[in-house]
């Protein structure tokens, strides 16, 4: 029996450990973007294209509109598409106003808000040294993402550049819950339907930001922008897919800790390997103490 209960935990670590890489790979095709010069919010649409088109074949059973309208999570999804694009657009204003540093911090250290809502909303249990493992991968995610240079100037009016990373904070932790919410009102088994639906709602506020921008003149249409967008929408659907498979197999105190250390860290380690970033002693710091949050995280008396 005891044997069986080992298989089974690391079939569901297959989720999250999969979840780890994609989510990486959405990281290196966006750096890759600014390498060949593609326009963002171009290539965000085109990625929603290819995202809810990878969700639509390959997913295993389609709703009628009437079904789809009925399901118990089609209102949040809706929620959840907006929420998706609009927290990419306040990372892309904060970036430019606040810096990458502070934004990428403030996205990261919002594992508090998921984390705090598995405790109050979903009556998840937490120990003693589990919590311990939490307050050290705040720690970690501290050391390896703020213990990078900053190489943007901040600029704009001092309270925007005060706000922005706050609402980045709030912004980031709320599409986590909304989406460990969808995941609860989906108890028929479409899982990749709704993920594929959530992407479309996406694409649909993703053609407007384009269409305003060409129609502003802020930006001219450039096809190239679609391939980066094949590349980023796959992967994209592919780590929200196994983000959400692994929410049904671990409860929000764990999880979200633990995928957040495990993609910082192993962005930091692709960023040194294929960028040529350099880490700091900080770094190497904040991904030893990583693993030690780790492991007590998921460690059970």
């Amino acid at each position: 029996m005891q044997i069986l209960k080992k298989i089974f935990y690391l079939c569901t670590m297959i989720y999250l450990i999969l979840a780890i890489l994609f989510s990486t790979g959405v990281f290196v095709a966006m750096r890759l973007f600014e390498r060949f010069g593609l326009d963002n919010h171009q290539a965000l649409m085109w990625n929603y294209v290819f995202a809810s088109a990878t969700g639509f074949i390959v997913c295993d059973k389609f709703d009628t509109l009437p079904e789809l309208v009925a399901e118990p999570w089609f209102g949040l999804s809706i929620l959840t598409g907006f929420w998706f694009i609009f927290t990419y657009l306040l990372m892309t204003a904060s970036t430019q106003r606040s810096g990458v540093t502070v934004t990428s911090l403030s996205s990261k250290l919002s594992v508090v808000l998921p984390t705090l809502a598995g405790v109050v909303l979903f009556s998840e249990t937490l120990n003693f040294v589990a919590t311990m493992g939490i307050v050290l991968a705040l720690v970690a995610l501290v050391l390896v993402v703020g213990g990078k240079k900053n190489n943007v100037k901040t600029k704009g009016n001092g309270w925007i550049v005060t706000l922005l990373p706050v609402f980045i904070f709030f912004g980031t932790g709320t599409g986590d819950i909304l989406m460990k919410i969808t995941e609860q009102q989906n108890t028929v088994g479409n899982l990749g339907f709704m993920i594929a639906f959530i992407y479309f709602v996406a694409l649909i506020f993703g053609i407007i930001i384009v269409v305003w921008d060409i129609a502003r003149g802020k930006s001219r249409w450039q096809w190239k922008s679609a391939a980066g967008g094949i590349m980023l929408g796959v992967i994209n659907y592919f780590s929200t897919f196994c983000v959400y498979n692994s929410m049904r197999c671990f409860d929000n105190v764990v999880l979200f800790p633990i995928y957040n250390i495990g993609v910082v860290s192993l962005t930091a380690i692709v960023g040194w390997l294929l960028f040529k970033e350099k880490l700091t002693w900080k770094n190497y710091l904040g991904l030893g103490i990583a693993i030690i949050a780790v492991i007590l995280i998921t460690f059970k008396p």
